[in-house]
């Protein structure tokens, strides 16, 4: 993460997410980077790390400068590169982002518990903090309306892109957790914004 005038800056692929400068923001599933000398993050490092299999986490945990406290997990999905499996897509997106939600929400349980210093701000989920739980999703560009097939197809991607949003808010509501879906059009409230990079 990079910091341009105080706005903390995230890199996630080919999109840059740039945010208001009272957030506290974190990349919840860094790396290490030996070229930058940053170390690894404390998903990577304490829960990932030692034969922790089947947990997850989001990309990015925010910390809003609402008080009481306030946080957003974000999930960067850029799939312009993607290359087209079997299966559908949109399933395995709703899968993973319940996986990566209770990855995070324990997480950061045990950061809290350890007192860890790097997720001090966002580790306070003994505060019972409202959570937003966020989809970036980027997909391939539809190709251009030329037949009624074309047509079809791309009336179902975008009816299973509602589904998923659909799906996503009905499940995290049962868990007290609002959600959100966006993408390069339909982007995110003025508090952080998203630059194509590609």
């Amino acid at each position: 993460m990079k910091t341009v005038s105080s706005m903390p800056i995230v890199t996630e692929r080919k999109l840059e997410l740039e945010f208001s400068e009272d957030w506290k923001i974190i990349q919840y599933d860094q790396q290490a980077n030996p070229k930058t000398g940053e170390a690894a993050s404390f998903y990577r490092r304490i829960i990932e790390r030692g034969g922790v299999q089947q947990v997850r986490g989001v990309d990015i945990v925010c910390r809003l400068p609402d008080v009481p406290a306030k946080l957003q997990f974000i999930e960067v999905k850029d799939d312009r590169k993607r290359t087209i499996g079997t299966g559908d897509r949109h399933a395995e997106l709703f899968i993973s982002v319940l996986q990566k939600t209770v990855g995070t929400l324990a997480g950061l349980v045990l950061a809290e518990r350890l007192g860890e210093a790097s997720l001090h701000t966002q580790a306070c989920l003994s505060q019972n903090p409202p959570i937003e739980v966020v989809l970036f999703l980027v997909e391939p560009a539809l190709a251009p309306i030329t037949s009624a097939e074309n047509g079809l197809s791309r009336l179902v991607k975008k009816e299973r892109v509602a589904a998923l949003d659909q799906r996503l808010t009905a499940k995290l509501d049962e868990w007290g957790i609002v959600f959100a879906l966006y993408n390069l059009s339909n982007r995110p409230p003025r508090d952080w914004q998203v630059r194509d990079l590609a």
